[in-house]
């Protein structure tokens, strides 16, 4: 029987089931990746509402 345990979220090696991370360096590269996915998402959507909005003003004041 596999004993109760949980998975790192950074790099999925088996740990205790109260921790969330193997150490502190796969804390700090998972907070570096998904912060820097965040960014990511924030410029992919900034970009899309500066495209509709160019789109509309094209249309509107042709």
């Amino acid at each position: 029987m596999i004993p109760p345990h949980r998975h790192c979220l950074n790099c999925g090696i088996s740990i205790p089931p109260e921790e969330s991370f193997c150490s502190q360096k796969c804390k700090e590269e998972f907070i570096a990746k998904r912060k820097k996915m965040m960014r990511s998402q924030q410029i992919f959507f900034i970009a899309m509402l500066i495209i509709i909005f160019a789109y509309i003003a094209m249309v509107l004041f042709k």
